[in-house]
């Protein structure tokens, strides 16, 4: 038995050495920084036998990060990264920042060669590939293992809080249909994991076509809100058809809440580090929401994002489950805004 187990591992171990070599499976590479330092990384990965299994897509210097983020989010729609390298200095200039932010936000491994090491908020793990030295920027978050059991948990917990409030959610249904014309439900487009589109469910609490063109935040004394969508919003009851949204893997009970792109550029023209949001599903409920409440406008929006950062910087099921309370205590008191 040991030795068909040894036998094994010693061919699988040939198989991925062998593929990496041959450069089947390999790291989908973006490179960044000044054109010197591009060409001394590329060279000593070249040098390298299977080249580290990279696979160097591009390179990009400080003239594309001038040019700013909505050519890189529309290069990396039809490019997905795995990792980018910046190969120099790296200091507060919002543009690299920005970059930086996206990156991490589209779930990119953000490695640094050394010398550049200006930009280290959090953990940083350093590492010696292959004789080329790099340092690990991106946050270490939670494990693949920690990661299923919060799917689990998602989708466990979803399944129940549909079939327990059903009543309720029948109830509230034909309340919005009475309320005023239009359908009960409201779809609307935000932004996603690694900043994917997808459509938010709520109850409609507005009149129809509350927005007209423009979009617009609402305020707690909008005249566009129907006097069930008053009590809805009070109670929070309006966000529980996102259960189906967990349910389909657009969001999670606990995360960043989801904005619409019309304001999330906005907030990253001011705020770049607002990108890095999107490393993880958005949420029904998050710290900060917990914390500070509804935002009525994109001021707000900004002061809110340093409790969803701070949530990142310590995310775990614990801190989730905390914030699952707090949440249940907040909806019970009609605590908040």
């Amino acid at each position: 038995h040991l030795t068909l187990i040894l036998g094994a591992r010693w061919a699988w171990t040939s198989r991925v050495v062998r593929n990496v070599q041959n450069g089947t499976w390999a790291y989908s590479t973006l490179v960044v920084g000044d054109e010197s330092g591009n060409a001394a990384f590329l060279n000593d990965v070249s040098r390298t036998p299977g080249k580290l299994g990279w696979n160097v897509v591009a390179t990009r210097t400080h003239a594309d990060l001038k040019a700013g983020l909505k050519s890189l989010e529309s290069w990396l729609d039809t490019h997905p990264m795995d990792r980018a390298v910046l190969t120099t200095r790296v200091g507060d200039d919002p543009a690299t920042l920005g970059w930086i932010a996206l990156l991490e936000g589209r779930g990119v491994d953000i490695l640094v060669v050394p010398g550049a090491l200006d930009y280290m908020a959090g953990t940083v793990r350093s590492s010696n590939l292959f004789g080329v030295p790099l340092v690990n920027l991106s946050k270490p978050g939670l494990t693949a293992g920690m990661r299923v059991v919060k799917r689990t948990l998602d989708v466990v917990l979803s399944v129940l809080a549909l079939v327990v409030l059903s009543p309720l959610l029948v109830g509230v249904a034909m309340a919005v249909r009475r309320s005023s014309p239009g359908p009960v439900f409201y779809r609307q487009e935000r932004l996603g994991l690694h900043g994917r589109p997808f459509k938010i469910v709520k109850f409609r609490t507005m009149v129809v076509d509350a927005e007209g063109m423009k979009p617009r935040l609402s305020s707690y004394d909008d005249p566009r809100i129907t006097a069930v969508g008053k009590k809805l919003r009070q109670t929070r009851v309006d966000e529980l058809p996102q259960f189906w949204n967990v349910l389909k893997g657009d969001m999670s009970l606990v995360g960043p809440r989801p904005e619409r792109a019309f304001f999330t550029d906005q907030i990253v023209r001011h705020s770049p580090h607002f990108l890095r949001l999107q490393q993880v599903r958005p949420g029904i409920t998050s710290w900060g929401q917990v914390k500070y409440g509804y935002a009525e406008n994109v001021e707000q929006m900004r002061q809110r994002l340093r409790y969803d950062i701070m949530y990142l910087e310590n995310i775990s099921l614990l801190l989730d489950l905390k914030i699952l309370l707090y949440t249940v205590r907040t909806v019970v008191r009609r605590e908040g805004k």
